[in-house]
Order: C-alpha cells, then sequence, then structure tokens
C-alpha cells in the first residue's frame, strides 16, 4: 500500500513539473511572438472568408455581384456612401434576400413602408449563405453608418457539410472542443507546424477530395451531411442507433459555433454604437422531418413499429407504444402533431412541432438556433424581434405566408415587415 501510494505521488510530482515547464515554455513563446507581431494559435476551423462586399460606385456605392459560391445571390442595392436619411441594414440570408419574390416585394423593402418616418432600408441578404460568411457584410455594413443592423440569420448552419470525418467525425462536438482547447496554445501551434505543416484548420467536407469512407456507419453519416443529404443511404428515412448519435452531436456542434460567431457580429455592432436587432427565423410548421433517428437498443422493433405508423389508419395504440420504445424518434413525433391538430389543439400541436425539427437529422434549421438567437439577444440586451412566435398565427393558413418551409410569399414578407416597423418604430419616436 505505501509503495502504491509513493509511486503515486512521483507521478503527481512529475505531472506537477512537467506542467511548470511546458506553462513556462508557453509564456516564453507568447513573449517572442508578441514582439515580433506573429501567432501561431490555431483555431480550428477556418477564418471567415474576406471578399469586397460594397464596390464603389463615384460618390455612391453598391453591393458587389456575387464573389462567393455560385449559389449565392445579393440584390445589386445602390446607395449613396454617407446615409442622407436614417439607414436600416437587414443582414442574413436568402429568407432576407426574398428568395422566390420580386426584391421590392422582400420584408426588408416593406419596412419602410410600415414606418411613419422617411428611411433607407438596405437589404443586404446574401442566398445560400451562413453565418460565418455574413461577417464581412455585418463589417461593410457598419462603415455604412446606419442608424441600425437586423439580424435574422441561422437557416442554412446545419447545410454546412462537417468539418470532421473519419475517427475524428464519429466524435465531432469532443474533436472541436479538444481542437479548440490546444488551438489556443502558441506551443501546440508551434509543435503542429514543425510537425505536420500548413495552419491545421478544417475544411467542411466538401472542399475536401481527400476523404475516403471504408465502413458502412461513417458512409450513412457522410451521405446525411450531403446538402441536399442522399437519402438513397436511408431507403426507409431512418438512421441507426450509431449513425443518429453522430449526426446528432454534428447539430449540436454546428449550433455551437454559430452561437459564436453570432456573438461576435453582435459584439462588433454594440462596438460601433450602433443599435442592433436579431430576429429568430419562421419555418413553416407540421411538415414530415427528413430523417428520423433510432435511439432505443432494439432498432428492429423502433423499424416495425415505423412501418406499422406509415399508413393513416394506425392504431393509436401503436403510437404510444413506440413513444414508449424510443421518445426521440422524429417521425412518431409527427404522428402526435398531425393527432393533435386533428383534435383542433393548436397550441399543443405546435409545442409537438418542435419536437419533431429537434430531432430532424436532416433539418434547414433546428428550434435550437432560434433559442440561441433569443439567449443571445438576452445576454447582449438586444432588441428581440420573435418572428417565429409571431408567423404561428399562420400556422394553419400556411399557404397566406410561405413560399416552401424557410421561405415567404408576397403577403407574408408585407406582414413581416409590419412587424419589424412596429419594432423599431421606437427608434424615431
Amino acid at each position: 500500500m505505501n509503495k502504491a501510494i509513493e509511486i503515486m505521488r512521483k507521478a503527481l510530482k512529475g505531472l506537477l513539473v512537467a506542467t511548470i515547464i511546458l506553462l513556462a515554455i508557453e509564456g516564453l513563446l507568447w513573449c517572442f511572438f508578441m514582439l515580433s507581431g506573429k501567432d501561431l494559435r490555431i483555431d480550428p476551423l477556418p477564418a471567415h472568408p474576406e471578399y469586397q462586399v460594397v464596390c464603389p460606385l463615384g460618390n455612391m456605392g453598391k453591393l458587389c455581384p456575387d464573389q462567393g459560391p455560385d449559389y449565392e445571390r445579393v440584390h445589386p442595392e445602390v446607395f449613396f456612401s454617407q446615409p442622407t436619411k436614417p439607414r436600416i441594414i437587414v443582414i442574413g440570408e436568402s429568407f432576407v434576400y426574398g428568395l422566390g419574390i420580386k426584391p421590392e416585394e422582400a420584408w426588408p423593402k416593406r419596412i419602410a413602408a410600415h414606418l411613419s418616418t422617411d428611411v433607407e432600408v438596405l437589404n443586404f441578404g446574401r442566398c445560400g449563405t451562413y453565418a460565418s460568411r455574413l461577417i464581412p457584410i455585418v463589417e461593410a455594413a457598419i462603415d455604412l453608418q446606419p442608424t441600425a443592423i437586423i439580424i435574422a440569420t441561422g437557416n442554412n448552419e446545419h447545410t454546412m457539410t462537417s468539418f470532421f470525418t473519419g475517427p475524428l467525425g464519429r466524435r465531432p462536438l469532443l474533436s472541436y472542443k479538444i481542437s479548440k482547447f490546444l488551438g489556443g496554445f502558441q506551443g501546440y501551434g508551434l509543435l503542429f507546424r514543425l510537425l505536420v505543416g500548413g495552419e491545421g484548420k478544417a475544411q467542411e467536407s466538401f472542399e475536401r477530395n481527400d476523404i475516403k469512407l471504408d465502413n458502412d456507419i461513417d458512409k450513412q453519416v457522410y451521405a446525411a451531411r450531403r446538402r441536399p443529404p442522399n437519402l438513397e443511404m436511408f431507403p426507409n428515412l431512418v438512421a441507426g442507433k450509431e449513425v443518429t448519435r453522430i449526426l446528432e452531436e454534428e447539430q449540436r456542434l454546428k449550433e455551437l459555433i454559430f452561437a459564436e460567431h453570432l456573438r461576435y457580429m453582435v459584439e462588433q455592432i454594440q462596438q460601433n454604437d450602433i443599435k442592433v436587432y436579431l430576429a429568430t427565423l419562421p419555418q413553416m410548421p407540421f411538415s414530415p422531418p427528413t430523417l428520423s433517428g433510432i435511439h432505443a437498443d432494439n432498432e428492429d422493433e423502433i423499424l416495425e413499429l415505423l412501418s406499422q405508423l406509415q399508413p393513416d389508419d394506425y392504431s393509436r395504440e401503436v403510437l404510444s407504444t413506440a413513444l414508449q420504445q424510443d421518445d426521440k424518434v422524429a417521425f412518431f413525433h409527427y404522428r402526435v402533431t398531425q393527432n393533435l391538430l386533428q383534435q383542433n389543439k393548436l397550441e399543443e400541436a405546435l409545442v409537438s412541432e418542435q419536437k419533431v425539427d429537434s430531432w430532424d437529422l436532416a433539418p434547414d434549421a433546428t428550434p435550437e438556433i432560434n433559442q440561441i438567437i433569443r439567449e443571445v439577444a438576452n445576454n447582449y440586451k438586444v432588441p428581440l424581434i420573435d418572428l417565429q412566435d409571431k408567423s404561428n398565427a399562420f400556422a394553419l393558413r400556411p399557404g397566406d405566408f410561405y413560399l416552401d418551409s424557410v421561405h415567404v410569399n408576397e403577403k407574408g414578407a408585407d406582414q413581416i415587415g409590419k412587424w419589424v416597423a412596429e419594432e423599431l418604430q421606437t427608434i424615431f419616436e
């Protein structure tokens, strides 16, 4: 016993000495690199892209033509370099851009029609992008001296493909957290460059041509992460337990990354004394999930219950049994939602709908995204425009509001413009 205690004591002492030496080396590296103007720390994710957002046009400016991936689009907004009236800039993705309707019908342009004050509203929506690619747009918007900036983003965060594949991809959230921790040390950055080379930044999997998958689990995970997902790998639209775990961990990682980027954008705007508003994102309710996952140990039993629930004449007892076996299957909750709607229980159906979206393994967005927006607004004392909550008024007649699951039609855009204007009106009173 005494010998074991002595060994443990020596091990702890060695660990302490090694830690002190490593911290001393890290301190020396910090001093050296601060004096030399270098920084070897490694962020595991790629830096946000650098591209020109505003192109000069005499004493005016305009949004530059698309400089991102082919699917990204911007409206050719033209404006004076210096604002001549209160200027509002709206930043986001295709929901802000107004995909499917005319530029003048998009909801940012409808804000001015519902304000009692003469204002200039610029639509800086960019199709097919996500929060990290919006950072240069926020920085450009700040330089245009707006009265307020509205950020409505988050619909595309889950369209990012994975940053981790293979063994690291089996635990994507843990891989990211470890990489983030180690990347904060200058010594790790130096060692990485000496042994591996390069900057150590991850790439989205669609940008890589070195991915080799040699087992069914990794192949299915990779297929589900495609946008659109390759559902041929899931003939019954259900993922097994291990694939489910990996994909759900991947979703939590993307939400963590989204929160980091959103906080950064809010901080940059507030540091320049510009009013910032955050908006949640409406989604057409009651759509079936793209891909359900299995959490229970008995996968065959869940598959059998799913097959029994596919026809419309299923027994309520089957659904009750299914929920008892696995209450995290998106399709099970979709059936619950349909039952509640048939009973005219709209509020309960909307609560159930949140579970459908949350457990869907291939979502456009999740309820967690909107919750992050709410939390950031609260933490930074930023006014929140809860469009997701307000849009529930159209839940039973989505055709009056939506074009598809995330884009609104002309009537929906006008209604959003009115809601936003009501929130902005206090600036001008």
